[in-house]
């Protein structure tokens, strides 16, 4: 240990994380200080009781585990062991466990004041995992209880100074000894697909450097595939890793390179926590596989997205870690890309974690102290899953089935199949990994789990593939056409290629577990198909009827014809629609309905309807200063609209005026807000209400001859509003526009004047307008 660079530090951390005010420190460490393998080891001395750290990856916690026994001499399950879901290494001795997110959740659950532990580090913690923050939340109340338990939260690279102030602890930064990595831009100037990138990558490196270990990122599995099958004799030793590799598999990734040189084809799994042993060069694609939530569908969807600065910035420190290194990066430097990812507690399926709250006694979000709060719509969507399988009540409390759910070591969706007689299907879709053994292993574990549940909890759903919809009760869908189907949430998704094509006729009905929600259309990976009576059976116990009132058709009112419809439905399956006589009595409800959904636009607006609206809205500005708004139309009109309606539910243009003078007191705005004005000089003209957008404020104006406003001194005015003056020539043509009379007589009349005398000789055209009388005319006042 004495080589590392954060063994002169190790003091000063226990140090400060004892005299702590939350009892929770901050460990920034560089990479390569060795913080993972140093810390807890160190504290064996420093804290008399257990300590336990968490690491979000299997396989980084093995491998940690089995480097700090190394380093005391001893094999792995004495002083210090692991402990993760299906395989644990510890003993009556071991006093560090090194353990995986979910296992520390259920220990917390399980001992709300984690007997006999002394300190809790959450490693690798800018990787922001669901797990981690609800750790770090539930952590936070546990040290309330126990004065004496201490938290450590570690990162190599982490915003330290906003963590640290949520939490209100004191923050250690530890230089770290990272080699200088080169980095070199290779953007390709054609497009290509990412595997075939990074194959040609790996060819020239093996080509033109004596590298022995190649690490590379790409986003996904079949990326991954295709790079393997394009190196297939590249001279090299290559090897694959990615999350859904059985756990030897995995191991057998990192073991130590013999000399062969080798290139290890990886997901973002690697970018943290991991050596690869022999890595000297880092070819990154660039791009990483984000998986994003929508809370209105239930369903994730998985993006190919381009890499963070902080993820790129991760993955070439990969090639740092034992000496001088090389980063090939397969895009353009100038390239601009976010700063980081959001954690996943904003992005991601919160079912797990709503349920593991409610199991500690949260109902709210707000319950509990999170650096980043939960998205509140997941959060949302996330109870009424849970709700409908009766894993919570409606006050969002936990349920004694959704203990026993939360207890299975699964999603809670996979439990709540399990408890439904469908446990190997539920132990098959947690554990993609195709080895058997595993497979076996997780069959086991859950049987033995089952074992511990009360009979009252299960429940017979019927043939296998019908139990899934206990836990996926949002994932029934219904064929449309071409092996497209429609969910619950108006969703709709195809059935990959593969699938499709094994069909000779679509079935009606399908589970899907796994499908993502695409962009306009999904894309379903897999399903399982219902019997079409039984899931007709389920869907109608959890369906809804209601009879509706409607106006089909478009257009005007008069257009409109009205239906009566009574539907069964659940979430936006339409099971069945039915049409029956629709009575006079419907006819308010139908048109009130109409009006919401299509807005006032259906109204039998005429000219002299809009005039007096706008005059409405006039005089209740000046009288309130607020700007009225059309919707205003939309309230209540059951009371002052429906009345007016004729026996068939039309709405006659001088009807509706009457409502519209009805709802708003027509003589009261007759008498503030006229439709004529009598000028000073005893001249009366009609006005006409302009809205210089739509939705604004009318304005009152006036088009007459100029002569028109002889012997008027200043701009009229309606309500303190001074109106909008289009002045006209004898010809009636514009002339001037203008809300200051005063002001145009005393200026730019005179130009005016000149002009007008020249084309209209025979009418008079005083030097003093506002002292002259106005001039007469036979053809009225337009």
């Amino acid at each position: 240990m004495a080589e590392l660079p954060i063994t002169a530090h190790l003091s000063s951390i226990a140090e400060t994380l004892k005299k702590s005010p939350s009892n929770i420190a901050v460990l920034t460490a560089e990479t390569a200080a060795g913080k993972s393998t140093a810390v807890p080891p160190f504290f064996l001395s420093a804290f008399p009781g257990r300590i336990l750290m968490l690491e979000p990856r299997r396989v980084a916690a093995l491998a940690i585990a089995e480097r700090i026994a190394e380093t005391l001499g001893e094999r792995c399950g004495e002083t210090v062991g692991y402990r993760m879901r299906l395989e644990s290494r510890i003993s009556r001795n071991t006093r560090i466990e090194i353990i995986t997110e979910a296992v520390l959740t259920r220990m917390i659950q399980n001992d709300p004041a984690l007997t006999g532990v002394s300190v809790v580090i959450l490693d690798e913690f800018h990787e922001r995992s669901l797990h981690g923050d609800l750790a770090l939340a539930l952590l936070r109340e546990v040290v309330t209880l126990r004065g004496d338990l201490r938290v450590l939260v570690m990162s190599a690279t982490i915003n330290a100074e906003k963590i640290a102030a949520i939490l209100d602890s004191p923050v250690v930064s530890v230089p770290g000894r990272t080699w200088p990595v080169e980095i070199v831009h290779k953007a390709s100037s054609q497009p290509r697909r990412i595997g075939d990138a990074v194959a040609d990558a790996v060819l020239e490196e093996l080509r033109e450097t004596d590298s022995t270990g190649i690490l590379c990122f790409l986003p996904g599995i079949a990326d991954i595939r295709l790079a393997e099958q394009r190196l297939q004799n590249c001279g090299a030793e290559v090897a694959v890793l990615h999350g859904s590799l059985s756990f030897s598999e995995q191991k057998m990734a990192l073991r130590n390179p013999d000399g062969k040189r080798r290139v290890i084809l990886s997901s973002s799994i690697a970018e943290t926590s991991l050596t690869v042993p022999g890595v000297s060069t880092v070819v990154d694609c660039g791009f990483a596989r984000i998986s994003r939530l929508d809370p209105r569908t239930g369903m994730t969807r998985l993006e190919t997205e381009p890499e963070s600065v902080f993820s790129a910035a991760q993955r070439a420190g990969r090639a740092g870690r034992t000496g001088p290194g090389r980063c090939v990066r397969l895009w353009a430097q100038q390239d601009l890309r976010v700063a980081e990812t959001p954690p996943e507690i904003v992005r991601s399926d919160l079912i797990p974690l709503v349920l593991e709250c409610a199991v500690w006694g949260a109902r709210k979000a707000e319950d509990l102290q999170w650096i980043d709060p939960p998205n509140s719509g997941a959060w949302a969507a996330s109870r009424e899953i849970l709700a409908a399988m009766g894993a919570i009540d409606e006050s969002g409390a936990i349920t004694e089935r959704g203990k026993f759910l939360s207890s299975l070591g699964l999603h809670p969706r996979l439990a709540a199949v399990a408890l439904a007689g469908g446990f190997e299907k539920a132990a098959s879709l947690a554990d993609r990994s195709g080895n058997p053994r595993e497979k076996e292993l997780a069959l086991k574990d859950l049987k033995r789990r089952l074992a511990q549940v009360p009979a009252r909890f299960f429940s017979a759903a019927g043939s296998p593939s019908m139990s899934l919809l206990e836990g996926f009760p949002d994932r029934i869908a219904r064929h449309q056409q071409d092996g497209l189907y429609k969910f619950p949430s108006g969703r709709v998704a195809r059935l990959a290629g593969s699938d499709a094509a094994s069909y000779a006729v679509f079935p009606e009905w399908i589970v899907a577990p796994d499908v993502d929600a695409g962009e306009r259309e999904g894309r379903i990976y897999s399903c399982e198909i219902l019997p079409s009576e039984e899931a007709l059976r389920w869907i109608e116990a959890k369906a809804s009827t209601e009879t509706s009132i409607e106006l089909s058709g478009s257009g005007p009112l008069a257009n409109r014809k009205i239906r009566k419809v009574r539907r069964t439905f659940y979430g936006k399956l339409i099971l069945r629609e039915i049409q029956t006589q629709a009575s006079p009595e419907d006819i308010p409800e139908a048109f009130c309905r109409l009006l919401r959904d299509e807005g006032i636009d259906i109204l039998p607006w005429n000219q002299a309807s809009r005039l007096f609206y706008a005059r409405c809205r006039f005089l209740r500005h000046r009288r309130s200063g607020a700007v009225p708004s059309a919707n205003e139309l939309l309230e209540d009109p059951e009371n002052w609209l429906v009345p007016f309606l004729d026996g068939s539910g039309n709405l006659a243009e001088q009807r509706f005026l009457e409502a519209l003078r009805w709802k708003f007191d027509g003589a009261e705005v007759d008498s503030f807000v006229p439709l004529k004005i009598k000028l000073a000089n005893g001249i009366e003209r009609p006005l006409s209400w302009e809205e210089s957008a739509a939705g604004e404020l009318p304005t009152p104006v006036l088009e007459t001859r100029v002569q028109d406003l002889y012997g008027c001194c200043s701009t009229p005015e309606i309500l303190g509003e001074p109106i909008v003056l289009k002045l006209l020539s004898p010809a009636r043509r514009p002339v001037q526009i203008t809300r200051d009379l005063a002001g145009f007589w005393a200026g730019s009349w005179k130009e005016v004047r000149k002009d007008m005398k020249g084309r209209y000789p025979r009418h008079d055209w005083p030097e003093n307008p506002a002292e002259s009388a106005p001039l007469r005319s036979s053809r009225g006042p337009n």
